[in-house]
């Protein structure tokens, strides 16, 4: 099952400055991940940590997606 990702606002920004939006939309994290999950990319050897703020189900004529919205900072989050 393919995951979507969805960015809170600063978690777009934060993607946007690193160059990060791209290796973002092709992650698929499945459907195991949870809220206060730590999503963590591994990049040109640095390691950029988004959280799992939220999960959506969308049913769509039947068809039917998991959506994550991520944000960022990951820290701090419970």
């Amino acid at each position: 099952m393919h995951v979507g990702i969805r960015l809170t606002a600063s978690a777009e920004r934060y993607a946007r400055h690193h160059g990060l939006v791209a290796v973002l939309e092709e992650a698929n994290p499945g459907p195991l991940a949870a809220v206060g999950d730590i999503l963590s990319l591994m990049v040109d050897c640095m390691v950029h940590d988004f959280a799992v703020a939220q999960r959506r189900w969308i049913f769509d004529g039947g068809a039917l997606q998991l959506e994550l919205t991520v944000d960022h900072p990951a820290f701090g989050r419970r």
